[in-house]
Order: C-alpha cells, then structure tokens, then sequence
C-alpha cells in the first residue's frame, strides 16, 4: 500500500480515545483520473491521506482504517490504552470486521486481514455511524 501522508491543521492525538475514519474515491478510473482518500480525526485536528493504488471505495476505506490502527500501535507505548472507540460510516467493514460477514470480493481479503489483526492487537472498538456524523467530524 503505497500511502501519501497530508497533515491537515495540528497532528493527530494518537492517545485519543475516539477517531473518525473514511475513505473513499473520486473521478473515473476508466479515463486513469481516480483518486483514492481517507481521512483520520481525533475529534480536533484532521489527517488526510492519498492512497495510489486503491481502485474501490472500499478499498480506500480499508486502507484508511488500516493506516489509522498503524499508527495506534506505532505510537502508543501500550496500543490498548486508553480503550478507543473508531467510527466509520461502512456498514461493509463494519459488518465484515466485527459482526463475521463474509469477504466475498478477493481484492478485499488482504486488506480485511491486515485491518483484523491490527484491529485486535489494538482492542479498539469499530462503531458503524451514521455519514452525516462522519461528515461532521471529517469535513467531506
């Protein structure tokens, strides 16, 4: 996964206890103009990535959670404290990370995988919410 970091208004609170995460992609991939997102929020300050090889908003929205769980571990001294709450408006991640959906789309079960385990390493929480909420606190 190939990750531009584009640091938006102050850094992140990687101690925080709740984030906002989305992904997401624009443009059209049939004229090669696609480009792929996420975003990262403690609740203050907003993270903005850009992902160059993400084809689906699903992938992107994988990518960005994954992102945000690696910079749990890598910037926590004990990645399970404080207990944290992610919100994310995919119902698809969501339902396949934490309710046992099936990964039915192959170019899901890496990024499935990956986001699984750095889900539990870290113990955090994924809260499915409403886009109106993830609007609010991303800005998009």
């Amino acid at each position: 996964m190939v990750v531009r970091w584009l640091l938006e208004y102050e850094a992140v609170n990687w101690n925080a206890s709740e984030f906002w995460v989305d992904g997401g992609c624009r443009g059209n991939q049939a004229h090669g103009k696609r480009e792929a997102y996420g975003s990262i929020s403690d609740g203050e300050s907003v993270e903005r990535l850009q992902f160059a090889n993400a084809r689906t908003n699903n992938e992107a929205e994988y990518m960005a959670l994954s992102a945000l769980l690696g910079k749990l571990l890598s910037n926590r001294v004990d990645p399970r404290k404080p207990q944290t709450n992610i919100y994310t408006d995919s119902l698809l991640v969501v339902g396949q990370l934490t309710q046992g959906s099936k990964v039915k789309a192959k170019n899901l079960l890496a990024l499935h995988d990956e986001a699984a385990l750095r889900l539990q390493k870290t113990g955090a929480n994924l809260v499915w919410v409403p886009r109106n909420q993830i609007v609010k606190q991303l800005g998009h």
